[in-house]
Parts: C-alpha cells; structure tokens; sequence
C-alpha cells in the first residue's frame, strides 16, 4: 500500500470516529439543555414603543382548542365577551403577583394552582379559560398541567386521558418532558397531561421528584405561568400536598351551592392563606349586569360570574 493509500485510509477513519462522537452527543440519553424541553415563545427585547408580534401558528398541535366544539372555551384572539371580561379581571392581580410583587416565603409565585372544595364547582373550566386569557398577554406563556390524576377531567376534555404525563415523570425521572409535553394550536399555551393513574400519587406529588420537576418548569423560562387543575380540597389528599408547594391558590366556589362552612373547612386544609384567592363560579346571568356597565349575553345556556377576592374579605362579607 502506497503512503497516499495508507494517508487516505487513516483519513476516513478520523471522520467516522468524529462522526461516532457526534452521535453519542446527540443522543437521548446524552439530551443539550434545548433538548430537555421543547422551545416556548419569549420575550424578545424590543425598540421602545414597539409591539411584540406573538406567533400565529403551531405546526402539527396535539390537542385542537381554536376549533374546540364547546363553544365555552374563549377565543385566544381575545374578543369582547362577558367571560372574556371576567377573566381579564380575575387574571389581573394573579399576574401582578407573578411577576411584579415579591410574596413572602414564595419562591416561585408563577405556580398557580386552581382547585375547588368539591367536584363539579367548575374548576376545570376556570383553569382552562384563565389558561387562554393569560395566553393573550404580550409577554407570558402558559403552561397548563392536569395535576387530578385521580380523576383527570381536564385531560379528558381535551382527549388526552391515555396519554403519558405528569405521574408518569415523576415515577420516571429519565423521561425528558418533551416527551410528555403536549402542544396545542394556540401558540403560547402548552399541556402536561394528568398521565398514567397511580396509587401512591398522594406520595409522588409530595416527593423530591416532584419538586425538582416543579423547579424546572417555573424557572426554565422567565415568562413562564404555569397552572395546575388540581383535585378537590376535601375529596382527596392530594391537593393539600399540592397546595403547599405553590406560589398562588384560586379557589372556586359555585355560587348558590357551596356553603360558606364548606369553604372555611377547605381553607382550614391549607398551610397558607395569605397567597389564597376565591373565584365565585356560575353565578345568575343578572347578577353583575349594570353595576359595572357589562351588558354581554351567554351563548351556553347558563352563566358564568366572577367574585375575587383575598380570604380575608370571607369575614368582611359575613359581618
């Protein structure tokens, strides 16, 4: 063999090393920071006086919500509705908090938790709607996690009920969240579904794993709410755990329905109330009407209201 042959031959064996070398590197198991977590819409520094242009479209989404058959779900383009106005309201102080006000003994205050004291009080909803609402403010996105993995409601609205999720990330560390990741087609709102049923799921949601988790998705983008439907306070175990690791708490309360001492008693389940907020849900069509100048109709057959305020304001309003 000629010294060129022999030049050549070792040649071709460097750049099928290299190449060797770039496989393993790329590979799952050795995952780049970008891998972990697919790419969300940030905020980009802009000229003063500038408008930020929000992406318009997502390519191949999971779950359809623009074209959604129910026609409660709000439009994320942002319309003039009664509940569109009521979300903006509800949305408001929750943002402020997140990313303007510093709460004491919070460390992640864009962990929001939605729960109810019972089932059927429309915390799904809520956590849904308020999840589109915060989509349409020019510098946040929205990640919305099904945290009822005993009984999953939200992912099963959505369709996603057999799909893998948050129990199964927290049984299994090694499983990169883009794997469980969920997109959908508005741009700025991504889902974690509730995952595969499990049942010590009490004890995963308060295990280190979990907190590593929750860690991650509050802190890998700056922009970043992140809401959880929780199960209810006084049918499970789980949402009491839950509640202790976030940043804010809504309450929804059904209107006409929920007695104040049920709603005490749920409080009562929880180790903080300074960062405690109530919703008070399908309230009658009227009930706000005129006294703040909305004159919005429903579409669905039945109303939707709002009442927010801070836990303090129970004893105010019953004195």
């Amino acid at each position: 063999m000629s010294i060129i042959e022999k030049a050549a031959e070792r040649l071709s064996a460097s750049r099928q090393a290299a190449a060797g070398e770039l496989q393993v590197a790329d590979s799952p198991r050795n995952p780049s920071p970008e891998a972990i977590e697919p790419p969300q819409p940030r905020s980009q520094p802009r000229a003063a006086g500038q408008v930020p242009v929000p992406p318009t479209s997502v390519v191949n989404p999971a779950i359809l919500l623009t074209s959604h058959e129910n026609d409660f779900l709000l439009s994320p383009e942002g319309g003039r509705s009664r509940t569109a106005e009521e979300f903006r309201v509800i949305k408001r102080p929750l943002l402020v908090n997140a990313f303007e006000r510093s709460l004491p003994g919070v460390k992640y205050p864009n962990l929001i938790m939605v729960t109810s004291s019972v089932q059927g009080e429309g915390k799904s909803f809520t956590s849904l709607n308020l999840a589109i609402s915060m989509t349409m403010e020019m510098d946040s996105t929205v990640l919305l996690i099904d945290a009822d993995v005993a009984k999953p409601g939200l992912s099963r609205r959505l369709g996603i009920r057999d799909r893998p999720g948050l129990i199964d990330r927290l049984v299994d560390e090694s499983i990169d969240l883009s794997q469980v990741l969920l997109k959908t087609d508005i741009p700025k709102l991504t889902v974690l579904p509730a995952g595969t049923s499990h049942k010590r799921s009490t004890e995963l949601l308060a295990s280190g794993s979990m907190r590593r988790l929750l860690a991650e998705v509050a802190s890998r983008y700056p922009d970043r709410i992140v809401l959880f439907d929780s199960p209810p306070v006084l049918e499970t175990t789980e949402a009491g755990v839950l509640a202790s690791l976030m940043g804010q708490v809504v309450i929804v309360v059904e209107q006409d329905s929920t007695a104040q001492g049920i709603v005490r008693e749920t409080l009562a389940h929880l180790e903080s109330k300074d960062n405690v907020f109530l919703i008070l849900n399908k309230c009658k069509g009227g009930l706000f009407t005129g006294k703040y100048g909305y004159g919005y109709g429903y579409g669905y057959g039945y109303g939707y209201g709002y009442g927010y305020g801070s836990y303090g304001e129970i004893d105010a309003k019953e004195n």
